[in-house]
């Protein structure tokens, strides 16, 4: 089972915060941007507004004081669509693109064009679970496996496609 993932924000009124006042709280995103204005504040007076934290459990995912909380919000939408299987490859595209892109265009998103790795922590486990998952060597007798170099052939392997490695032994390969 893929872990559920998540963002929370804490979100400040920004007049109040350059005149030494801390006003703010966490929201979950996706947020209510019209709950967020009346929780902290926002009206004619003060009208922005800044993330000054955030925690999430979405690799590679950062965010600053000025992102948009809309672009947030469609971000967070459209990955609480994903399925267990999907959720890695957003994690790892992340990694390898600037996550504003990625808010603007998530159906770029190459949710085809992959290959999921699990249980591995480096390109000799993903050589190993390669030519498992294609049989590379069911033509080799059985008692010359063991001399394969699955090593050089990981580091062979990481030529042809990028290979993004996340937590629990996950790992995510792009082709080129």
């Amino acid at each position: 089972m893929t872990k559920q993932l998540y963002l929370k924000c804490w979100i400040g009124n920004l007049g109040k915060y350059n005149e030494g006042e801390l006003v703010g709280e966490w929201f979950d995103m996706p947020c209510d941007m019209s709950e967020v204005s009346k929780i902290i504040g926002l009206n004619d007076e003060y009208e922005e507004y800044q993330i000054n934290d955030y925690e999430t459990n979405i690799n590679g995912l950062e965010v600053n004081h000025y992102d948009s909380v809309k672009e947030l919000n469609e971000f967070m939408e459209r990955v609480d669509t994903l399925s267990d299987w999907q959720q890695p490859i957003l994690e790892a595209y992340i990694f390898n693109n600037d996550i504003r892109d990625v808010f603007k265009d998530f159906d770029s998103v190459p949710f085809d064009d992959v290959r999921i790795y699990y249980n591995v922590e480096d390109m000799e486990d993903v050589a190993r679970e390669y030519a498992e998952e294609t049989g590379l060597l069911s033509s080799i007798p059985e008692n010359l496996r063991n001399y394969f170099d699955f090593e050089a052939f990981g580091r062979d392997l990481s030529y042809d496609s990028t290979f993004v490695f996340l937590d629990n032994d996950v790992c995510v390969e792009f082709y080129h």
